[in-house]
């Protein structure tokens, strides 16, 4: 069984929205390294020329990180400890600056939950999804080393099912 849950991941759990502008970009926390090369990609690309980031734990790491790498005057929250937490807080961080589109950056196998918490949080906003992962690129990706945050990743979109209607 958990070999078809991750055979499968890419086409279960990722979701890609591309988007040419937005207003922000928000990076979710829970992972300081792929995601922050991600986000400054997207910055440095002229997608976006604001950055939020959301989470508890690396907040400030993520924000840290993307200033030396060339983003300036990132925004945080740090008080979020969960994905609808993040959309949330977000969403009070951000509504007073009247966004319509929100590029999200988080972990590959993290998009659909983390797009469809941020839609019915949001859903006056328009929302892009980038998904990241170790590697040039996704295919080239040792799966093993993600098995567990993917296993986990299934029950947290029950969860959210069930608990918040997500989906």
């Amino acid at each position: 069984t958990a070999c078809v849950l991750l055979w499968g991941a890419v086409n279960w759990l990722k979701v890609e929205i591309p988007l040419n502008r937005a207003d922000w970009i928000v990076v979710l926390g829970g992972e300081s390294g792929q995601r922050v090369i991600g986000a400054a990609e997207a910055y440095h690309q002229g997608i976006a020329r604001r950055v939020f980031v959301s989470g508890s734990g690396d907040c400030r790491l993520i924000a840290r990180r993307l200033n030396m790498a060339g983003v300036p005057d990132v925004r945080y929250e740090c008080s979020s400890r969960s994905t609808h937490e993040n959309a949330l807080l977000t969403r009070t961080a951000l509504e007073p600056s009247h966004p319509q589109k929100i590029l999200l950056v988080t972990s590959w196998y993290h998009t659909r939950r983390a797009l469809r918490s941020f839609q019915k949080a949001w859903p006056d906003v328009t929302f892009g999804v980038r998904g990241v992962y170790p590697g040039t690129r996704l295919s080239n990706r040792f799966m093993v080393y993600e098995a567990g945050s993917i296993l986990a990743e299934y029950v947290k979109t029950v969860w959210y099912m069930a608990r918040y209607g997500v989906f």
